[in-house]
């Protein structure tokens, strides 16, 4: 997408991040080219909130946060509309991670209870036409990398959420690394990948 602003805005401090979002113009034709940009976030967040009829962070917390018994969490960074960014700005505790990364793992269920479909999880984990590492905001096979499915969320400055199947393991790692790592920084990745494969698991 490109905007007046330049190409892909992280929409930080604008007012109206949707506004912003649709009335940049696409750069390729949708389902062209793999893109990881920010707009995106946005756009399905907005979605999600006419769909369900209340903001996204509602939504989040009745549907997914309160069902896991999240009990200390802040999503900051709402615009002037009071909506957050659906791509960055949630604040989690390490074993509420954890508990993402266990929905993932047993397919939606959590204590015995379907929190998200089955359907769902198994679609958000299946890679895009355009990107054979990625999903619906899920990473694949990106840390362990043994050729077993392998799932995950990568976030600013290093947050990790890694989702094993074959292991019935979830690994999480939060940071405050110097640079954008975990997300862009190979280095970092890498050290990651160290950590879970010649540490964590053969623990």
């Amino acid at each position: 997408y490109t905007t007046r602003e330049g190409t892909d805005p992280l929409y930080y401090d604008a007012p109206d991040r949707l506004r912003v979002a649709v009335t940049s113009r696409a750069a390729t034709p949708p389902g062209a080219r793999f893109d990881y940009i920010d707009v995106n976030p946005v756009l399905a967040g907005t979605a999600v909130s006419i769909a369900a009829r209340e903001r996204e962070d509602v939504f989040a917390r009745q549907r997914l946060f309160e069902p896991l018994g999240f009990a200390h969490y802040r999503w900051t960074g709402a615009d002037g509309t009071g909506a957050v960014a659906g791509g960055w700005g949630l604040r989690l505790r390490a074993i509420d991670m954890a508990k993402i990364g266990m929905l993932v793992l047993d397919e939606g269920r959590w204590n015995g209870r379907q929190v998200v479909p089955a359907g769902w999880v198994r679609q958000m984990t299946t890679p895009s036409p355009t990107a054979d590492d990625y999903g619906y905001y899920c990473w694949i096979h990106h840390v362990v990398e043994q050729g077993t499915p392998e799932f995950g969320a990568m976030g600013f400055k290093g947050q990790f959420i890694t989702v094993l199947p074959a292991q019935r393991a979830v690994v999480v790692m939060t940071s405050l690394l110097p640079t954008d790592g975990g997300l862009r920084d190979a280095t970092y990745l890498n050290l990651y990948r160290r950590m879970v494969g010649d540490y964590i698991l053969p623990a």
